[in-house]
This record gives C-alpha cells, sequence and structure tokens, in this order.
C-alpha cells in the first residue's frame, strides 16, 4: 500500500463529503498503520465528523423504536424503512451516515393522509409518502406506498406485489443497537426489490449517491440462494427494473468489489459506466448537480426533467418515456387528496 499524497487524500475527503461516506472512509482511516495516515487536519475532521454521525445514528435508533411504538398504539402497523434497518447490515452500524425515518403504515390511504393532517394541517402528500413534521429533531416521512415507478403498467405490479407482503414485513422484528429494543423492518428478500426500486426512482427523477449503493451491497453481503436469484430477476423483469439492477451490479463491482456469483443479476458494463459517471457528477441524491443549480419556476424545472429524461432515454428507456405520463397522473392524484 503506497503513501498517498495530500492532494489525493484531499481529492478522497472531497468525494466523500460529496456521497455522504465520512463516517465509511474514517473508519478506514483508522485502520491504517501511522505512516500512511493522512494529514492532520483532514484526519481530525473526519474524525469529528464521524462521532456526529455515530451520535446521530444513536437518536434515530432511539426515534425509530419511539416513532414506531406511537404509531402502534394508535393502531397503525408499521415498519422502518431504509435508514436504521439499513445500518444493521454495515459491519460497523455506527459509520453509516443516516437521513430521515421512512415508516411504512398499513392501512387506507386516504384515512393515513387525514390522519398526517390532523396533526400537521398544512403538510403534502405525494404519491408514496406524506410528510409527518420532526420528532425530536428528525423529520419524519410516512409511507403508504414504500416505492414505486413511472411505468403506470409496472408500477400496478410493484403495488399489488407490496400489499401481498405487507404484513410479513409488518411482523419482521429485529433489535436496534441503541435502545437495544426490538422494530419492525422489511425482510431480506423484500428489500432486494423495494430498495432497487427507490434507487430506480432516484437515477431518474433526480440522482442517486454511492451512499444509497452502499446499502444495497450490504443487502447482497446478506447472501441470497440461486433459487433467490432466479425469482428476484423474474421479478426485476416484471417490475421493469431490470437494467437499472444490472447497471446497479457494475456499479458495485468497480466502486465495492462486489464479486459476480454476489449478484442479483449480470451486469451491464454499458449502463453502468453511465450511471457512475452521473453517480460522480452529482453526488447524494443529486445535491451537487451544477446541472441543476439556480433558482428555477415551475416551468423551467418541468423542463429540467424533460431533459433529463431525454439524457437518460438511451439507457433506461422505459422510465423515461413514462416520466412525463407519471407526471400529469401525479398531478391529478394530488387534486383528488
Amino acid at each position: 500500500m503506497r503513501h498517498l499524497s495530500d492532494e489525493e487524500w484531499q481529492t478522497i475527503y472531497e468525494m466523500a463529503m460529496k456521497q455522504s461516506l465520512l463516517g465509511i472512509v474514517y473508519a478506514g482511516i483508522s485502520r491504517l498503520p501511522v505512516e500512511l495516515l493522512p494529514p492532520k487536519m483532514i484526519k481530525l475532521s473526519c474524525f469529528a465528523l464521524a462521532e456526529k454521525i455515530a451520535q446521530r445514528n444513536a437518536i434515530l435508533d432511539q426515534v425509530a423504536v419511539a416513532v414506531s411504538t406511537k404509531f402502534l398504539n394508535v393502531g397503525y402497523d408499521n415498519c422502518i424503512l431504509k435508514g436504521q434497518g439499513n445500518a444493521r447490515m454495515y459491519p460497523e452500524p455506527e459509520t453509516r451516515t443516516p437521513g430521515d425515518i421512512d415508516i411504512w403504515l398499513y392501512g387506507d390511504i386516504k384515512k393515513i393522509i387525514e390522519f398526517a393532517r390532523r396533526k400537521f394541517p398544512k403538510t403534502k402528500a405525494c404519491y408514496h409518502h406524506v410528510d409527518f413534521g420532526k420528532y425530536k429533531g428528525v423529520e419524519i416521512e410516512i409511507h403508504y406506498r414504500p416505492a414505486y415507478i413511472n411505468n403506470l403498467i409496472c408500477n400496478g405490479r410493484l403495488q399489488r406485489w407490496f400489499r401481498q407482503n405487507a404484513l410479513e414485513q409488518m411482523t419482521h422484528r429485529i433489535v436496534l443497537k441503541s435502545p437495544s429494543e426490538e422494530i419492525s423492518v422489511p425482510t431480506l428478500a423484500f428489500n432486494r426489490i423495494f430498495q432497487m426500486a427507490h434507487i430506480s426512482n432516484h437515477v431518474i427523477q433526480e440522482g442517486i449517491g454511492l451512499r444509497q449503493l452502499l446499502d444495497y451491497y450490504y443487502l447482497l453481503m446478506q447472501g441470497l440462494s440461486e433459487e433467490e436469484k432466479m425469482n428476484d430477476e423474474r421479478l426485476l423483469r416484471r417490475f421493469g427494473l431490470y437494467h437499472v439492477a444490472a447497471a446497479v451490479m457494475y456499479v458495485l463491482h468497480e466502486v465495492f468489489g462486489l464479486k459476480q456469483e454476489q449478484m442479483i443479476v449480470p451486469m451491464d458494463e454499458r449502463r453502468g459506466r453511465f450511471l457512475l459517471e452521473e453517480i460522480m457528477i452529482s453526488g447524494n441524491f443529486g445535491k451537487y448537480d451544477k446541472r441543476l443549480e439556480g433558482k428555477r419556476s415551475a416551468f423551467d424545472k418541468n423542463m429540467s426533467r424533460l431533459k433529463r429524461d431525454f439524457r437518460f432515454l438511451r439507457y433506461f428507456p422505459s422510465e423515461c418515456l413514462w416520466e412525463p405520463v407519471f407526471r400529469i397522473y401525479h398531478f391529478f392524484w394530488r387534486i383528488s387528496h
């Protein structure tokens, strides 16, 4: 292992910030011999931010348990999506950069939205979730659909599959580290499909980062049988997620070293190279994409979406062609909800 220059360490630091991976990078730095350590200021900055990430994870663990319990007490079976459930798959859960709390409630969608608006009258509902304010400084999103895709035909199949498998997710319990209490999170089999739909949606809409793909890497590292691979591939094709999945496998191979035998589908180098380039340009959830900078009117945002659809069309044609259609459908959906 060679000694990196100060400039190389600065590049790594900036990339880790852009991709929300500083906790992971510091975990690696802490294992290096003294002669290979980064410059003092980078090491101290990484240490300080890693400590904050660990503290934030402890808070979110506690909030996840508290929020889930509160919803159970008012009659809503639920499970925590992504987030703290994903962190449990990491060798060191406290190193994963946390976000907000996404909680899936099982029940009638209109009643769930009405419940949210009784607490927060001005909250806005979209197709798959409604904001539910903050609890102890943590933003809460109530999901009545775990995820969605633009292709309305495939999305209909996906939503039926979610409903068919909902109760199993609400009763799949794990123990979180900080409060040492049980909480419901999706099963591995459910997560492999659901989180690919989540990734696909963000790829098309705004951008995805390496943090989300690292989540998927650790999900696959939990292992799956050949029978599970065959079933997952069938579902991914049925839900229109196969091409995105194949691109993700390439990125996981190139960046994290995922082996071919661990892949859910064979990797697609052409689509994968394009996806990796977009990830490195746009950063975590597209927040660093300079192509989207500046104050924009609704018209500008819609035109930007169409330009993005056109740019992605060669690689993910179904989702790009359906995106304007779904936008119109969503407009009328929001009027009725």
